[in-house]
């Protein structure tokens, strides 16, 4: 481990024991209706390991602003969004909410959130973000979101069986791989080894990343767009990968015989699995030597990182918009995006991303340099409705079970799918 992580893991230790002692650093929210008024309230999902962490890093903040006390509420991942519609009908919600892509379509076009893109006090702070974080969480011409963390998810693979397979990792790697050269390298070392390939990738994130590569995504400003020949050809890239005997069905993976991402690498039944920044912590913590190497794109096609962002929202309710504000400039700073980066996400802030991409004297590079294949091509999913995910989820499924091709596939996509968009 890099000496600058091990400082701020002491650091972010060191403040847990303190806040336990201090009187008013974050914790626990109470009940609804019993908010203080000079407190800014913080929700969040979390593991709960992660709330001692969560706590000690805005206790930093409390300390350079004694004027502000920050409190926060924690739920489990689902109860999060469940507690977030009753707080918000009930307009007891926290002051700053925590939301991601895939739990923010029942949110994305009612109009409860402040427009921080109009904030002047924030102005800076989301200029100084990734291009095309700036303006990821939209309603109209409103941002209502300023992205705290990227959380995509990019291979992840034991050193151990690279060794015993003599391949070396190409984790400086500066292209993404195709579906054909990504089994290429990992199936070698899965028949080299004796285990199963892996890759837990769900097949949406597959078909995005394929398409989006060729300049046809399968959906962006409320239009399908693969029904195109590029489109239509990197589909059936993704058929080819998605069937190639050696990717582990989603099926099996969640609940089945490989266990998560994080388990089929622990439990050595795989070479490679497919997780985000949090599941690379949980591989680190239990002692396992890891590295990431890019993820997949078509023939031909451009880098790019499929987005997944942990965001902030405001409640136009919120009584401490002000302070609020305050929180989430300091959230979004480079060094407290540096220490968030140790126990949480990659940093949306430009300036503190670069450095842990490339500062190979404090962050290592085979733990995060996949992250930064393709990071000036980011491609953000939509809020996608309930409707549409099964109607996408009906149209994959007969895909890779042969009941249509990639050419039926791309053209139902465009003619049927938009109405549930």
């Amino acid at each position: 481990m890099k000496e600058k992580t091990k400082k701020i893991i002491a650091k972010t230790v060191s403040l847990c024991l303190c806040g336990a002692l201090v009187a008013g650093a974050a914790s626990f929210a109470g009940c609804a209706g019993k908010r203080d008024p000079d407190t800014v309230y913080i929700s969040r999902w979390a593991l709960e390991w992660e709330k001692p962490l969560f706590e000690a890093w805005t206790a930093e903040f409390e300390a350079q602003n004694p004027d502000i006390d920050v409190e926060w509420e924690f739920t489990p991942y689902t109860a999060h969004f469940d507690r977030l519609r009753t707080d918000l009908l009930s307009g007891d919600a926290a002051d700053i909410i925590f939301v991601n892509n895939w739990g923010w379509e029942p949110y994305s076009e009612i109009d409860v959130f402040e427009d921080l893109g109009a904030v002047e006090s924030l102005s800076a702070t989301r200029s100084g973000l990734l291009a095309d974080a700036q303006n990821a969480f939209r309603q109209g011409d409103k941002v209502v979101g300023i992205p705290i963390g990227l959380v995509s998810r990019v291979p992840v693979v034991g050193t151990a069986d690279f060794e015993k397979a003599g391949v070396e990792i190409p984790y400086d790697r500066d292209t993404a791989f195709t579906g054909d050269e990504l089994v290429g390298l990992l199936g070698g070392v899965a028949d080299s080894v004796g285990k199963a390939m892996g890759i837990n990738i769900t097949l949406t994130d597959a078909l995005f990343s394929f398409l989006a590569s060729v300049g046809a995504p399968l959906i962006e400003d409320g239009k399908i767009l693969c029904n195109t020949p590029d489109g239509i050809r990197a589909v059936q890239e993704f058929y080819d990968f998605a069937t190639s005997g050696r990717v582990v069905p989603l099926s099996q993976s969640y609940g089945g015989m490989y266990g998560t991402a994080d388990n089929a690498v622990m439990t050595g039944t795989c070479v490679a699995g497919y997780t985000n920044p949090g599941g690379l912590k949980s591989l680190l913590d239990s002692g396992w030597d890891i590295a990431t190497i890019p993820g997949v794109k078509a023939e031909g096609g451009d880098d790019v990182v499929l987005a997944d962002f942990n965001t902030l929202v405001v409640p136009k309710f919120s009584k401490v918009k002000e302070k609020a504000y305050k929180v989430i400039e300091w959230m979004l700073s480079k060094e407290a995006q540096l220490d968030y980066a140790v126990f949480s996400d990659l940093p949306t802030n430009a300036e503190a991303f670069e450095e842990v991409m490339n500062d190979d004297a404090n962050w290592d590079p085979t733990l995060y340099s996949a992250y930064g294949v393709g990071i000036d091509n980011l491609y953000v999913p939509p809020a996608l409705s309930t409707d549409f995910q099964t109607f996408l989820g009906g149209c994959l499924k007969n895909l890779l079970d042969g009941a249509i091709d990639a050419e039926e596939f791309c053209r139902k996509m465009q003619e049927e799918g938009e109405a549930y968009l």
